[in-house]
């Protein structure tokens, strides 16, 4: 008995002591996962979209989607919240039962990945605003912003929907705004039949846009048929251009605006227009720079009216023609030489070749032009040395000024060399 007394202890001691080496254990495997991998609590980075679905009937005017987010502080492990994404995260507001008008409403969350939770939100609860939804139908209406040139009309727009009439849905405050679904037509530049899918506006009496509202179908084929009046008529312009520019010059462009014009008057009249209209002479005679200026168009009949301008804008371009010519027997002069030292250029007669306006070039003389050879800084010698020209009259750049040679020599004499100096 005594035997089996003490075997019934040593089983007790055992068990207490493996009890105890367990939680002793768990206590160390508790504090070394924490210390690699901590409990933090640490607001999420993006904000999360809040789900709001009210009952049947009603359409959530406010907050806008925009404002239906909430900023979340989440507890987890570092590791967990390291991975955690906006996807695993639900935030969402119980709207069922919520007749129309103003309430406020609690937020709820649900986080996918465990074992994070959400321990703050910010807001936690938002007032929401439930209004009857809404539907009717609304007349089409089309707005020509612009009408079409000058010349011609147009119809009434059509448009591909039956009975001009589209549907309307939303708030039934917003909805009873709405007193039509509108298409502006921009046919400033249209000459022919107009067809286009243009997107629908909703607008209120005033004619602004009433946000908030759906229409249905959003967008819709609108046509116009344009023509031509039968009292109008579209004609070109041509200049009339009487002379030509003093020798050595050339008319080198000539542009003008507008190149067409309007006519109106009676379709005998009309019918009897040339194809071309001219304008009143423009003398080019002693002409010898380019010029703007207006002139009248010419009609053949006094009982015809220009719709358009009554003038065309010309611009005439003349410019100088480009020709070359040769100087020989250009005396080369040395500049920049030395005290006391002489100068001889070999050779020291050079040839200019100079491509300019002809004008120009015919009143230049060989006394025009200097050919000079800098010897700045040299000493006794011969050096090559490229000559510069200059002309003393008129504004030739010099890469239209050759010489020939490009390199002559200049032999220095006379001098004595200079000893550089110690340092």
């Amino acid at each position: 008995m005594r035997t089996r007394s003490q075997l019934n202890r040593t089983i007790i001691d055992n068990l207490i002591w493996l009890f105890g080496a367990l939680v002793l254990a768990l206590l160390v495997w508790v504090i070394a996962s924490f210390q690699s991998d901590p409990i933090v609590e640490q607001r999420f980075q993006e904000r999360i979209a809040i789900q709001m679905i009210p009952d049947e009937g009603l359409l959530l005017t406010s907050p806008s989607p925009a404002d239906r987010q909430t900023s979340l502080v989440v507890r987890a492990p570092r590791s967990v919240q390291d991975l955690l994404t906006a996807e695993e995260i639900e935030v969402w507001a119980d709207l069922s039962g919520l007749g129309p008008g103003e309430h406020t409403v609690e937020l709820q969350s649900r986080l996918a990945r465990q074992p994070a939770r959400v321990v703050n939100m910010s807001p936690r609860l938002m007032r929401v605003m439930l209004e009857e939804s809404s539907t009717r139908q609304v007349t089409l209406r089309a707005v020509v912003t612009a009408e079409p040139p000058t010349g011609f009309s147009r119809d009434d727009p059509q448009f591909d929907v039956s009975l001009h009439q589209v549907l309307v849905s939303g708030p039934a405050s917003k909805v009873n705004e709405v007193t039509a679904a509108q298409a502006s037509l921009d046919l400033s530049q249209q000459r022919s039949a107009f067809e286009a899918d243009l997107r629908l506006s909703p607008v209120n009496a005033e004619g602004a846009v009433v946000e908030g509202v759906t229409l249905d179908p959003q967008i819709v084929t609108v046509s116009v048929n344009i023509r031509r009046r039968d009292d109008v008529r579209e004609v070109s312009v041509r200049p009339t251009i009487l002379g030509a520019p003093p020798e050595g010059y050339v008319l080198s462009s000539l542009t003008y605006s507008p190149q067409a014009v309007l006519v109106s008057g009676s379709p005998s009249q009309l019918a009897g227009l040339p194809d071309i209209l001219p304008t009143e002479p423009i003398d080019l005679t002693d002409r010898t720079a380019g010029f703007d200026l207006s002139i009248p168009v010419v009609l053949p009949d006094a009982e015809l009216l220009l719709l358009t301008d009554q003038t065309v804008t010309v611009s005439v371009e003349i410019n100088p023609l480009t020709t070359s010519r040769q100087f020989d027997g250009i005396p080369v002069e040395v500049i920049g030489l030395g005290r006391g030292l002489l100068a001889r250029p070999v050779p020291n007669q050079v040839t200019v070749l100079i491509t300019g306006p002809q004008p120009e070039l015919e009143s230049l003389a060989a006394g025009d032009i200097r050919v000079a050879a800098d010897v700045n800084g040299l000493e006794t010698g011969i050096h090559p040395i490229t000559p510069t020209v200059s002309i003393r009259q008129g504004q030739i750049p010099a890469s239209n000024v050759s010489v020939l040679p490009a390199e002559i020599d200049v032999e220095i004499t006379g001098g004595v060399a200079s000893t550089p100096r110690a340092p």
